[in-house]
C-alpha cells in the first residue's frame, strides 16, 4: 500500500505535544517520501482561533473568579469573530480545580470578549465552549453584554464538543471545577433558575437541547439569545474544508493523548475518524494511551492504532513524544509501503 498523499489532523497530547507540533513530526518524517497536509484542528474548545486563524485582537478582560487578564479574540476576513471562551473564563487560568470557587466563578470575561468584537463590527460571533471554569449557565457573560440590541443583529454559534444539556451541566462538570456534593446541588438549583429567567427573557428554552451544559450551560444561553449550537468539529470541518482535502488523500493521521470513550462524543480523536470511515479512507491514530474499553472500536474503526506507552514504555512515551510519534508513523508508512495491506 503506498500512500502517496498524507493528511495529518491531530489533537493535543496535554502537557507533551501540541497539535502543531504533532503536525510538524509528521511532516518531517514523511516530507521526503508523501505529499502531506496537516491542518490544526479543534473540536470547539481550545485550540479553535489557532485552527480557524484569522488576525488576533488583545482584549483586556477578567478571568473566571474576576482578576484582570489579557484575552482576545480573532477576526477572519469574512467579519466572524472566533472566541474561545477559555482565553478568559478557562481552568487553564485558575490552575486547579482546588484553587477555584466553583460558585463565584464567571463567565462574565467571556461576554466582554464578545461584546469587544460585536463593537468592532463583527457580525457573526461562534464562541468555543470548552475547557471552562465556570457553571453560571452563562449569566455572567449576559450581563457583560448588555443591550438585548446586540443579539438583533450579530449571529452567534456556541461550538461544543459535549452532548451535555443545560439542567445536567453541574452534575456532570462541576465535580471537575472544584465543586463539593453540595455545591454541585445548589448549581444544579441555580441552573434551573437561569433557565427560567433566560426563557422568559428570550423566549427561547435551553433545557432541552444537547449540548446546552457546555461550558457550564454558556452554550445554553447562546441558544437562549438566539444562537445555534453546534459540534465543534463541524465548525473546524466546514472552515477548513475537510471533507475535500480527506477526499483527496490516501491515508489520515490522527491523535492525541488518550483515547477513551469521549474521544468518540464529539471530541477530534472519533470524528476524524468517522469522516474518514465515511470517504472510505484508511486512517492511523497515534496516542499515549486507549483506555481498554475503547481498544475493540479504535480496531473496527483504524487501520492502525499505535499507543506510545505501550510500544517505547511509559518514561519515553512522556518525555521524548515527538521523537516517540515520528518513530511510529514512520513505522507505519514503510511497513505498508514494503508489505501492502
Amino acid at each position: 500500500m503506498q500512500f502517496v498523499k498524507v493528511v495529518v489532523l491531530p489533537d493535543k497530547f496535554r502537557g507533551t505535544l501540541d497539535s502543531r507540533q504533532f503536525v510538524d513530526v509528521a511532516q518531517g518524517v514523511l516530507g521526503v517520501i508523501a505529499e502531506v497536509q496537516g491542518r490544526v484542528v479543534s473540536d470547539g474548545g481550545e485550540g479553535l482561533i489557532e485552527a480557524l486563524g484569522g488576525s488576533f485582537v488583545e482584549v483586556a478582560t477578567f478571568d473566571a473568579l474576576g482578576r484582570s487578564v489579557l484575552a482576545g479574540y480573532s477576526r477572519l476576513q469574512d467579519g466572524t469573530a472566533i472566541v474561545e471562551m477559555s482565553r478568559a473564563s478557562g481552568m487553564n487560568l485558575i490552575g486547579s480545580a482546588a484553587s477555584n470557587d466553583a460558585l463565584a466563578a464567571s463567565t462574565y470575561g467571556t461576554g466582554v470578549l464578545i461584546r469587544a468584537a460585536v463593537a468592532a463590527g463583527c457580525t457573526k460571533v461562534i464562541v468555543g465552549c470548552g475547557g471552562s471554569a465556570t457553571t453560571d449557565g452563562g449569566m455572567g457573560a449576559l450581563r457583560a453584554l448588555g443591550s438585548d440590541s446586540i443579539y438583533q443583529r450579530v449571529a452567534f454559534t456556541a461550538a461544543v464538543d459535549v452532548k451535555t444539556r443545560y439542567l445536567d451541566a453541574a452534575k456532570v462538570f462541576a465535580p471537575q471545577k472544584g465543586a463539593s456534593a453540595t455545591e454541585v446541588a445548589f448549581l444544579a438549583r441555580r441552573l434551573a433558575g437561569c433557565a427560567n429567567l433566560l426563557n422568559e427573557r428570550f423566549k427561547r428554552d435551553p433545557t432541552k437541547i444537547d449540548g446546552s451544559g457546555a461550558a457550564g450551560g454558556l452554550a445554553g444561553m447562546i441558544y437562549a439569545m438566539g444562537g445555534s449550537i453546534v459540534p465543534g468539529f463541524e465548525v473546524v470541518a466546514e472552515y477548513l474544508a475537510l471533507e475535500e482535502l480527506i477526499e483527496g488523500c490516501d491515508l489520515v493521521i490522527t491523535g492525541e493523548g488518550l483515547v477513551d470513550k469521549e474521544s468518540f462524543d464529539g471530541k477530534v480523536v472519533g470524528s476524524v475518524l468517522a469522516l474518514a470511515a465515511r470517504l472510505q479512507k484508511p486512517a492511523l491514530v497515534v496516542c499515549g494511551s486507549a483506555a481498554p474499553e475503547v481498544r475493540a472500536q479504535l480496531a473496527k474503526s483504524a487501520l492502525g492504532v499505535v499507543e506510545l506507552v505501550a510500544t517505547f514504555g511509559q518514561d519515553k512515551a512522556m518525555g521524548e513524544t515527538s521523537w516517540c510519534v515520528g518513530e511510529a508513523i514512520g513505522d507505519f508508512v514503510s511497513r505498508y509501503a514494503r508489505d501492502g495491506d
